[in-house]
C-alpha cells in the first residue's frame, strides 16, 4: 500500500481506525495482544499517541494544572500524562510486529520531538489531536514531512481550522482528512452536532470523519450515514477497568461486530437511486392494474362495471382508464385478465 495518498473519498467503504491510546496498563505485552485482535477483527488501521509528559505539560500541582472534572477529576495533567504515555522504547518492537501483521500503524505525535521520533519508523500518517490543532510548530513539523495527516477538530472554530489547513498544505500535506468530534470523555450523544459532517465536507474540500468517544456504535453508524470517511474508536481489552480511557473505550471483543455496524451503514447509505433496483423489480407484479372483472366478448363496449383496478399488475396502468372506457373489443376475454392496448379496435 502506498500512503503517499490514502483514498479518502466518500464513495470509499469507511476506514476503521482502532485507537489504543492508553490503554495498555504500561505493559507493552497489552498492546501487542490488541493489535493480534484488532487485526482478527478485520480492522487495517490502528493508532498510538507519542509523547513524554514533558513535551506536553510540566510537573505542577498548582491549581490550573489539576483537573477539576469528568473521569480524570484531581489528577494533575503531568500525572495522567505519565499514566497514558506509551514509552518510545516500545516502538520497535510495535512497528515490526504491525508489518507482520500487515497492519497499518500510525500515531499522534505531540510535539515536533516527537515527529522528529516517528519519521525514525517511517510512519505513514500522521493524527493531530483535537487540542493541538492550534499548535503551529507541531503542525509544520508534520507537514514537512510529506506524510497524510488525520486531523480532529472537536473544540476548534472555523477560523481556527482554516489556519490549521493552510498551515498543513502550505508546509507539504497533500492528503488530508478532517475528523469530527468531541473533546469530551466519554462524549454524549447530544454534544455531536453530527450534521457538521457534510457542511465541514462542503466547507473545506476535503472528505471529513468522525473520532467516536462515545460509547457505542450509534454514532459512528449515524456519521457513517452523513459520509463520513472515516470512523476511529477507542480500544480496550475486555478485562480493563484502570487503564486512562476505558471507561469509554469498546471492549475489543466487540470490535468485530462495530465494525460489521459500520459497514452496514456504508451498504444502506447506498447511491442515489430513484428507480427500482435489482431486487424491488420483483415486487412490482403486485401493483394495481385494468383487469376484466367478467367475461366479456368480442365487440363488446368496455365499461367501467365489467372492470377491477387490482392487483396484479397484468393489465394496463391505472391511468389509462379514460383510454379504455367506451373502446370496443377486438377479441373475447376472460374474467382476471389484463387489459392492453392490442384488446381493442
Amino acid at each position: 500500500m502506498s500512503y503517499s495518498k490514502i483514498d479518502f473519498e466518500k464513495s470509499a467503504r469507511p476506514l476503521i481506525v482502532a485507537e489504543i491510546s492508553g490503554n495498555h496498563g504500561n505493559k507493552v505485552e497489552n498492546i501487542e495482544l490488541l493489535m493480534h485482535k484488532i487485526k482478527k477483527a478485520g480492522v487495517d488501521f490502528v493508532k498510538l499517541q507519542t509523547y513524554a509528559p514533558q513535551r506536553i505539560t510540566l510537573n505542577s500541582q498548582n491549581n490550573s494544572f489539576v483537573v477539576k472534572s469528568g473521569l480524570w477529576a484531581g489528577k494533575s495533567l503531568f500525572e495522567l500524562y505519565s499514566q497514558g504515555e506509551t514509552p518510545i522504547s516500545w516502538l520497535p518492537q510495535l512497528f515490526s510486529l504491525a508489518k507482520d501483521l500487515n497492519l497499518t500503524l500510525f500515531s499522534s505525535p505531540f510535539s515536533p520531538e516527537d515527529v522528529q521520533i516517528l519519521e525514525d519508523f517511517d510512519c505513514p500518517i500522521y493524527k493531530v489531536a483535537s487540542l493541538e490543532i492550534t499548535y503551529t510548530q507541531l503542525l509544520k513539523a508534520i507537514a514537512i514531512t510529506g506524510k497524510p495527516v488525520i486531523m480532529s477538530t472537536g473544540g476548534a472554530t472555523l477560523e481556527e481550522i482554516q489556519y490549521a489547513i493552510e498551515t498543513l498544505t502550505a508546509h507539504g500535506t497533500k492528503s488530508l482528512v478532517l475528523l469530527k468530534c468531541s473533546p469530551t470523555y466519554p462524549a454524549q450523544l447530544q454534544d455531536l452536532n453530527l450534521s457538521t459532517i457534510p457542511f465541514l465536507r462542503e466547507k473545506f474540500q476535503v472528505p471529513v470523519g468522525f473520532s467516536d468517544h462515545t460509547e457505542g456504535s450509534i454514532a459512528a453508524s449515524i456519521a457513517t450515514g452523513l459520509g463520513s470517511v472515516l470512523i476511529e474508536k477507542h480500544i480496550k481489552l475486555d478485562e480493563d477497568d484502570d487503564s486512562v480511557d476505558s471507561q469509554f473505550a469498546l471492549e475489543v471483543s466487540k470490535l468485530s461486530d462495530f465494525v460489521e455496524q459500520i459497514n452496514a451503514a456504508w451498504e444502506t447509505v447506498g447511491q442515489v437511486k430513484v428507480s427500482p433496483t435489482e431486487s424491488e423489480v420483483e415486487t412490482l407484479k403486485y401493483r394495481r392494474s385494468i383487469i376484466a372483472k367478467e367475461d366479456m366478448n368480442r365487440g363488446d363496449i368496455i365499461e367501467f362495471a365489467k372492470l377491477a383496478i387490482v392487483r396484479p399488475y397484468i393489465g394496463m396502468d391505472p391511468k389509462d382508464l379514460d383510454f379504455v372506457l367506451g373502446k370496443k373489443l377486438r377479441f373475447d376475454i376472460k374474467r382476471g385478465e389484463g387489459l392492453t392496448r392490442d384488446f381493442f379496435e
